[in-house]
């Protein structure tokens, strides 16, 4: 019975947000994307194991084309095509626009559309990307993870 009463105590005075999931509102979705971003400048997979689940649906573009180049693929796939595209590049400068963000307190999730212009050096060329994505964000086993994000490359090619 002591224990049981020590538990009790322990709930009573632990905050009520330790035991609530976090909530998505725009402004964690503005830092979500932020973090993102540097994590991409930096090479730091780490931000993006942190946010991907194994669940999440992920459709990449890899042809500027519409409707050419869009494929599905799994979290293991992204992850290694991440990880090989990092290794090869040795600068990136990205600028996200925000087109819109949306939030559903009812579901507790959060999308973003934003609209990337990432200049890269890779392997002594520079290539000039410029896509849409939007990513959808909710809450599993307490945490904020994509839900889904789609990816829709509208331009890619040399620059000087």
């Amino acid at each position: 019975m002591n224990r049981f009463t020590s538990l009790l105590v322990t709930l009573a005075l632990m905050p009520l947000s330790a035991l609530a999931n976090p909530v998505l509102d725009e402004a964690t979705v503005r830092g979500i994307s932020a973090e993102v971003a540097q994590a991409l400048r930096d090479s730091d997979m780490s931000v993006l194991e942190k946010y991907l689940h194994r669940d999440s649906r992920i459709v990449i573009d890899v042809d500027p084309a519409v409707n050419a180049g869009q494929h599905q693929i799994s979290y293991d796939e992204y992850m290694a095509l991440s990880q090989m595209s990092m290794q090869v590049m040795d600068n990136v400068e990205i600028h996200d626009e925000i087109i819109a963000i949306s939030v559903d307190e009812a579901n507790n999730e959060a999308t973003i559309e934003e609209k990337t212009t990432a200049l890269i050096e890779a392997m002594g060329m520079k290539i000039k990307d410029v896509s849409l994505t939007k990513t959808t964000y909710g809450v599993i086993d307490g945490q904020i993870k994509v839900l889904s994000t789609e990816d829709q490359l509208i331009s890619s090619g040399p620059i000087e």
